[in-house]
This record gives C-alpha cells, sequence and structure tokens, in this order.
C-alpha cells in the first residue's frame, strides 16, 4: 500500500512539474485581486492548510490558535521569515519567483479574520514591509 502510494506522489509531482510554469503563473497575478489567495491555494496550502498534505507544524489558515502567538512579534517579522525561510519552510514559502509584495499577499490572506482590522486588511499588504505596530492586530476592533 505504501509503495503504491509513493508511486502515486512521484506520477503527480512529475505531471505537476511537466505543467506548472511558476514564472508564468506569478506573472499572471499581478494587479489581481486574488493574488494572495491563488499563490496560498499553489504554494502555501500544502504545508498551511486546515488539514495539510505536509504535517509539519506550519500554522494552518485562518486558525486564530496558531497565527496569534506569531503576531505578537509582528507582520514584519512574518514577511521576514517567509523570504529567508524558517524551520521546515523553504525560503520564499518556496515561490521563488513571487515578489515580496505578492508574499505579503499571501500571508494576509493567510491570516485569521478576527486578528486583523477587517477595514485594515488590504492596507496592511502596503505597509507590512515598513513595519507594523501592534494596534493594527488589535482583536478588540475587528468590525
Amino acid at each position: 500500500m505504501r509503495l503504491s502510494a509513493f508511486v502515486v506522489f512521484l506520477w503527480v509531482s512529475n505531471s505537476f512539474a511537466s505543467v506548472h510554469h511558476a514564472q508564468e503563473f506569478v506573472d499572471s497575478m499581478q494587479h489581481r485581486a486574488d493574488a494572495g489567495a491563488q499563490i496560498v491555494q499553489h504554494y502555501c496550502a500544502v504545508c498551511h492548510a486546515k488539514k495539510p498534505l505536509i504535517v509539519l507544524g506550519a500554522p494552518r489558515i485562518g486558525e486564530t490558535a496558531d497565527w496569534q502567538p506569531r503576531l505578537v512579534h509582528g507582520l514584519a517579522l512574518l514577511l521576514k521569515h517567509t523570504q529567508d525561510g524558517y524551520h521546515a519552510m523553504p525560503p520564499r514559502g518556496g515561490c521563488f519567483e513571487c515578489s515580496d509584495e505578492q508574499l505579503q499577499q499571501a500571508i494576509v490572506n493567510m491570516l485569521p479574520p478576527d486578528l486583523i482590522k477587517k477595514r485594515k486588511r488590504m492596507s496592511i499588504i502596503t505597509t507590512i514591509s515598513h513595519g507594523l505596530d501592534r494596534k493594527a492586530l488589535d482583536p478588540r476592533s475587528v468590525d
């Protein structure tokens, strides 16, 4: 059973690699409102999904308990960890073609809505690289 699952994994991986054109995908995400969600789906969800394919302890998409301890240190540190790689996560989260802005969009897309002001959700994308104070993460201010 394990051998057949491994063979299927190799076949799917090989098939995906032959049709996945990362640079074209990332280029197609320019100026799209759903770029963060698309990048999460294509790159991040393998480890960050609610039921990830690879269980490594990565914070799960939208899970407050997973993200809250990380957000205490600020979004700028999350971006730095994404850029540099952190524990089992490869640099740039495996999306080597992604710009810093696209990585920011993906991070914001994975955050739980109850930990971030809804009205500031999109403005965070533009301010994250300059550092963001903890006021923007006040869960009491959710609309």
